[in-house]
């Protein structure tokens, strides 16, 4: 090891000292020189009181009164943890400077204020904040565990701030702080838990699931608000949950003897019972995957236990409605081999985090209950100890080598744990004023979702919990994409903060709405120009009035068009669906009504947006009018697999016009649609329409909505056009050659090509 002389430590920080000087900004200069003149202030105003009259130390005082509010209206300018980092550098700096008692006073109250200033920030606005608080108090250790050294010489007090300066505290949180939930990490077993205003927190662990009785530690509380664990050994498969205590005041609903399980839990037992420590390895094998554009994505929502529920379904045995039977049927057209015949290259699971199944004595089996936004749902797994983590990968990671991106329908507008009566789950026993959004009276809940509460996603930690559960999904599930149930309920804010971190290629959309439209915290024209996309009612509504023989014709285009005139900067901003997992399917919507079916096929399907095909619509299947089966949890949802075989040419006609969407850019247009990509034929029926996409090939549709005439459509430019669809069947070679006049049959659409 070198030896550096005093000398030598006096230039290094010299020219450290330089540096700091030469790129300090406003700022930091002011800082240093309010600081000094708050000494001085104190130092005159000690003598003065000792040696001068009453007049003279009260003017004394007022002068350090005044210095030290003028230093704290410069520290109430900082905003962001990289402006509380560089002051608190400059009182480190200050502090070894220190050579009197005035001085020392001065670099304390200067810590205090700034340490009141981040405190504030960090619990209003901005959680990493937390982590300069740690940098304050490491700062406040460091100088009381030197303070001997005030009084002594330059040479002494430049050798501690040489040795020091290469270990000064980050402002970045600690490792601890920054993961929430159950890690192994080199041996141990490390468990954190945010819960602010918590007085004690204590780890529970048990041998089983059932166990009434485990083992208990006393956790301790950091200054950021999270409580830490750490226990000696991989404490795989070991059961956990905690207890809290804390003030009893309204809005807080600390009750010491109820278990809670973790909210960053990464496995759960059901909705209500312990946190699982799982190993979450995995060897993936999907690296050669590639997710599609978000303009070239074709959705396919499910439901994971719908799928291969039912009987005709082809899977048997324990993976029967769960995640790895859909990837069964691969060599057949059931299951995996119905969606690669179909042709969609991105599959949206229905909620798949963790949820209550019964919610309120009512099955629940759609998912849209939340309770654990970083485990995946047991029910749909061989067990409920964890297995659904490597079971859900497997899945994904099989859709990924058949080339299928994978969307996530997920729900952060409000939890499973319900209204005032609803039981503490997680959140409302940690922090229930901060993950929840309360009305004046603290015992109730604001129910803008319908569904007992909505999520306080302005708050910091709550927002901070959102975007780590997204990237964890990513990170640790490779997931594509995800979908956000009743998206204005989470706050603008935040919407943007993930538009902002998740990468780039991430597939994003959203329903535009709440259940109260009271509630919503944006609307559709909000990100405009981002690659979030809504979920399209305009689309929804204007295109199946025009299926039913109604509508307007001008509406109808906009819609076709991508919504570009109303809401959209761009048509990939626009989702287009006609049939979700709300409402009646296309089939009992038509009365069965197979024009109109096909109709629907050919207009969703060469729209410009992005499509969405709910499972089953691609064969016409019926749910016998129920238009809100969220309660089903029986044949009413399952997919039953002989109806596609009874409605073949259903089939046939979606799996045709997906293969032409993917061959032809016509129809997935990135940038909002003029005259050089569209023209448009308005024949003199109102019900009649005809959109000419201009490409290497020119694709021409034509739609005619009415139920009861033909409608007769000029083709455009001379020379014969090749018929690909003529409403019934699909062939990209041409099915048969059309120029001049062409007809089109009522509730009908056609597609040529030149």
């Amino acid at each position: 090891m070198y030896k550096i002389s005093a000398r030598g430590y006096i230039c290094l920080v010299l020219a450290l000292l330089v540096s700091v000087t030469v790129f300090a900004n406003d700022f930091e200069k002011n800082l240093v020189s309010n600081i000094n003149r708050m000494a001085r202030d104190m130092h005159l105003a000690g003598r003065a009181i000792s040696e001068s009259g009453n007049e003279g130390a009260v003017a004394a005082l007022s002068r350090e009164s005044a210095s030290f509010e003028s230093l704290k209206r410069l520290i109430a300018t900082i905003e962001t943890p990289a402006e509380a980092d560089k002051a608190t550098q400059q009182i480190r700096l200050y502090g070894y400077r220190v050579k009197n008692h005035a001085e020392k006073r001065a670099f304390e109250e200067s810590l205090n204020i700034l340490e009141s200033r981040v405190k504030y920030l960090a619990q209003t606005e901005n959680p990493q904040l937390m982590g300069n608080l740690n940098a304050m108090q490491a700062l406040r250790k460091e100088f009381e565990a030197n303070k001997a050294i005030i009084g002594s010489n330059v040479s002494e007090r430049m050798q501690l701030l040489a040795r020091t300066s290469a270990t000064n505290t980050s402002s970045k949180p600690s490792r601890n702080d920054a993961q929430l939930g159950a890690h192994v990490v080199n041996g141990n077993t490390a468990f954190s838990v945010y819960a602010p205003d918590a007085t004690e927190v204590k780890l529970h662990l048990f041998k089983t699931a059932a166990a009434t009785k485990g083992v208990e530690h006393v956790m301790t509380k950091s200054a950021a608000g999270i409580w830490h664990k750490i226990l000696p050994g991989e404490l795989y498969g070991t059961f956990y949950g905690f207890t809290a205590d804390g003030p009893k005041a309204p809005g807080f609903l600390f009750d010491p003897t109820r278990l809670l399980s973790d909210p960053y839990a990464f496995a759960n037992v059901d909705h209500d019972g312990k946190s699982v420590v799982v190993d979450r390895s995995f060897k993936w094998t999907d690296q050669n995957f590639k997710r599609p554009a978000s303009k070239d994505a074709i959705i396919y929502e499910m439901h994971v236990k719908d799928f291969t529920a039912h009987k005709s379904s082809g899977v048997t045995g324990p993976h029967k409605g769960n995640y790895l039977g859909m990837l069964q049927g691969k060599g057949s057209d059931r299951v995996l081999g119905h969606l690669k015949q179909l042709g969609v290259n991105a599959i949206q699971l229905m909620p798949i985090h963790e949820f209550d199944n019964n919610f309120a004595g009512v099955t629940n089996h759609w998912g849209y209950m939340t309770s654990h936004f970083f485990a995946p749902e047991g029910s749909f797994a061989t067990g409920k100890s964890g297995q659904a983590v490597k079971e859900l990968k497997t899945l994904i990671n099989g859709l990924h080598n058949e080339g299928f991106a994978v969307i996530l329908d997920v729900v952060y507008n409000h939890t499973a744990e319900g209204d005032h009566r609803g039981a503490a789950l997680n959140f409302k026993g940690f922090d229930n004023p901060g993950y929840y959004r309360l009305m004046d009276d603290r015992k109730f809940y604001w129910n803008g979702t319908g569904c007992g509460n909505e999520m306080r996603t302005e708050s910091p930690m709550t927002g901070k919990m959102i975007l780590d559960s997204l990237k964890y999904w990513q990170k640790e599930y490779h997931v594509d994409g995800f979908r956000f149930d009743l998206g204005t309920i989470i706050d603008k804010k935040t919407m943007q903060r993930v538009i902002d971190e998740l990468p780039d290629t991430t597939i994003l959309t959203a329903e535009p709405w709440a259940a109260d439209w009271q509630r919503n915290q944006w609307g559709k024209s909000d990100f405009r120009n981002t690659r979030l996309s809504k979920w399209n009612d305009d689309y929804r509504e204007k295109m199946r009035a025009f299926i039913d023989g109604k509508g307007n014709r001008n509406d109808v285009m906009t819609v076709m068009a991508g919504s570009c005139f109303w809401w959209t900067a761009k048509p990939s901003e626009s989702l287009n669906y006609l049939e979700a997992h709300d409402g009646y399917t296309l089939n009992d919507l038509y009365h069965g009504d197979k024009k109109k079916t096909r109709l629907a096929a050919i207009v969703l399907l060469t729209a410009q947006g992005v499509p969405m095909i709910h499972a089953g619509q691609e064969f016409n299947r019926s749910k016998k009018g129920n238009h809100n089966s969220y309660d089903q949890d029986n044949d009413i949802n399952y997919i039953d697999w002989t109806v596609k075989d009874k409605n073949r040419d259903i089939f046939d006609l979606y799996s045709g016009l997906i293969a032409l969407r993917k061959k032809y850019p016509n129809f997935r247009h990135g940038v909002a649609l003029n005259s050089q990509h569209i023209d448009w034929i308005q024949p003199a029926n109102g019900h009649g329409i005809g959109m000419i996409l201009k490409g290497t090939d020119n694709l021409l549709v034509l739609l005619n909505g009415d139920p009861n005439n033909w409608i007769n459509f000029k083709l455009p430019s001379a020379g014969s056009w090749k018929v690909i669809c003529d409403g019934e069947k699909v062939n990209d070679a041409g099915l048969y050659t059309a120029e001049g006049d062409y007809n089109v049959a009522p509730t009908t659409g056609v597609i040529l090509r030149k």
